[in-house]
């Protein structure tokens, strides 16, 4: 029995009503034949254009191409549960439907079809999509309704209403069960995901059940301003790139789908700050081409439609500079598992690489619930420096204890990095309660998410504030000096010194991290950490780091006698992750009470060939 929505989403609903709606519907009689999810008519035609006037797309699509031929003989997806989910199977399902259905499309051999007509037949089949966990739901329903809309031509009747009864039992009814839809109150990347996916779902099946269509959109255009709000004010995403990519990509394909089926488009549906986070994925990107990957996030780069889709409506080519870098690199290997590349084809083929030119601001600043600044030496110098300085706070969803880390590159090496995420099964499976954020909750356990694994203070050992928020209080974006000054207090769990940090590349030739602590009643225990992959030595006040045949110069400052002591990075719970190769770099001192102190350490590029002063300015004088 269908459930009614809670009061609390009604509530929401009638209040966010007056912001969004006013749309209304085509007539279902003039909606687009089949496909009509992204293929609107006459896109098939240009996109088949497109990928021919550049080596680069075309190679893409050959390779789509490719892999869709080698699943022609693979038998069909296996379903079963890890634990108390299919994600990683409905993401299977879905990588070779889509695949599947844009070979069709693009070549129109029915071989295709025809295999991706059984891999929804099986899925259809199955008892439900996992609806305690709609994550599972949604992949599926998305998988579904592309195949469903895209292989249409090729079904027989009998196929398509066993696949159209599975979209709408299996998918759209469970997500009006209160039991299961509980994403239409959350301001993260399920909501849009999950929107995304019921929309898809609706209109694949529109003309044959129209007012549950309408409905299912209606409430998803409502639902889905909810995370709009966390873009505020300048598109920085609270939850870190990765997932920024996921619910970013998600929400765009959904406004391309609405395209065909609202009257009055989709406008209204996004704001100005959801188009400024173009500009935080172009400078989470260092020049290596790697992810400063602050929260749960990977430090990889991989193509995606949602920066395509903000360049085009942004009419900021700039925002697609690592996008040009990586497709005229031509490295595609890893695009095999990539289940959204044929909406990458789909949303940015119009794009040559060649004619993409380099942003021009150096500096750049986020504020918001995650505020940051990053800043860098060059566009177009891979051996350039790179610098990224996480604020914000704890209580966010993935969030990490990372306030105040940074990372730093230069010569084309990351020599101050960030673990990143730990595998989310590695730990639920040793019984590990990771959305445990609370002060004593088993989620800081992890050694990774809190901030003795990241590049920034620990007080007496101790974890930070859950409850604290780290602000951003002054910047600079002079090409001379940039930097950026964090106010820190407010996340460590000892209120009484307060703790600034400053961060800034010094002429283009030098890194410089600055860290104040004003004076207490009591003393103090302080312990400074970097973690990096580079083979260290130690000589006195300073340690000479060696990767990949290239030198950096970390340097102590303040206080002068300081002892820098290294360590592995692995920790003594069995579920942590081994990070091999890395190891944690720092020291400890000891602050008298009723004594302020400063620490100041410099990170010099051994291509750098500049004499670096011991002149010292406090963040005062920044």
């Amino acid at each position: 029995m269908v459930k009614s929505k809670p009061l609390l989403f009604l509530f929401l609903l009638l209040n966010l009503s007056s912001i969004v709606w006013g749309q209304e519907f085509r007539n279902s009689t003039s909606l687009p034949d089949h496909p009509r999810l992204l293929l609107q008519k006459g896109k098939l035609e240009e996109i088949k254009e497109n990928v021919q006037s550049s080596s680069s797309w075309k190679a893409l699509n050959d390779l789509i191409l490719k892999e869709a031929e080698q699943m022609l003989r693979i038998p069909t997806t296996p379903i079963y549960r890890q634990g108390k989910t299919m994600l990683i199977q409905a993401r299977e399902v879905f990588l070779k439907v889509f695949f599947l259905s844009y070979a069709y499309q693009i070549t129109s051999d029915k071989d295709f079809a025809k295999r991706g007509i059984q891999e929804l037949i099986q899925v259809s089949q199955l008892k439900d999509w996992n609806p305690l966990v709609f994550l599972d739901v949604a992949e599926m329903t998305m998988a579904a309704a592309i195949g469903y809309d895209w292989f249409y031509d090729e079904m027989k009747p009998s196929e398509r209403q066993i696949i159209k009864k599975a979209i709408v039992e299996k998918g759209i009814q469970p997500s009006f069960d209160s039991d299961y839809n509980n994403f239409l109150e959350l301001d993260n990347n399920w909501n849009q995901v999950c929107n995304a996916a019921m929309v898809f779902g609706a209109i694949s099946v529109y003309e044959d059940n129209p007012k549950l269509a309408q409905n299912t959109i209606e409430r998803a255009v409502e639902s889905s301003q909810l995370p709009m709000k966390k873009y505020n004010p300048d598109g920085v995403f609270p939850e870190g790139l990765m997932y920024w990519i996921y619910g970013t990509s998600y929400y765009v394909m959904m406004l391309e789908a609405l395209e065909g089926v609202l009257e009055s488009g989709t406008n209204k549906m996004y704001s100005a700050n959801f188009l400024k986070s173009g500009e935080f994925y172009l400078h989470m990107i260092a020049n290596s081409g790697k992810v400063f990957n602050w929260s749960d996030a990977l430090e990889v780069q991989y193509l995606n439609p949602a920066i395509f889709w903000i360049a085009d409506k942004s009419g900021d080519e700039s925002l697609l500079w690592r996008e040009k870098r990586f497709l005229e690199n031509g490295n595609y290997q890893a695009l095999k598992k990539s289940r959204l590349l044929p909406a990458v084809i789909l949303m940015g083929s119009q794009f040559l690489p060649r004619e993409i030119m380099s942003p021009q601001r150096l500096f750049w600043k986020g504020e918001g619930d995650n505020s940051m600044a990053v800043m860098r030496s060059s566009w177009n110098d891979p051996d350039g420096i790179y610098l990224g300085f996480k604020l914000g706070k704890v209580a966010e969803h993935h969030a990490h204890m990372d306030m105040g880390s940074f990372v730093m590159e230069s010569d084309g090496v990351r020599w101050a990095l960030d673990l990143g995420m730990q595998e989310y099964h590695s730990l639920s499976s040793n019984k590990v309660d990771l959305w445990d954020s609370s002060q004593h909750g088993e989620r800081w356990t992890v050694f990774r998410h809190s901030n003795l694994g990241h590049n920034t203070l620990a007080l007496d050992d101790s974890l930070m504030d859950v409850t604290g928020k780290a602000k951003l209080e002054k910047f600079s974006d002079d090409p001379d000096f940039q930097f950026a000054i964090g106010d820190l207090t407010g996340v460590f769990l000892r209120k009484d010194r307060e703790i600034k940090r400053g961060v800034g590349i010094r002429d283009k030739n030098h890194v410089i991290i600055r860290d104040e602590i004003s004076s207490s009643p009591s003393s103090l225990k302080v312990t400074w950490r970097m973690f990096t992959s580079a083979k260290i030595r130690i000589k006195g006040n300073e340690a000479i780091l060696t990767q990949d045949g290239r030198e950096l110069r970390l340097q102590v400052q303040a206080p002068s006698n300081v002892q820098l002591r290294t360590r592995t990075a692995n920790q003594s719970n069995a579920y942590d992750a081994k990070n091999k190769g890395v190891r944690l770099i720092g020291f400890d001192i000891e602050v008298d009470k009723s004594k302020p102190t400063a620490i100041q350490v410099l990170l010099i590029p051994g291509s750098s060939k500049v004499r670096i002063s011991n002149s010292q300015f406090s963040l005062s004088e920044w």
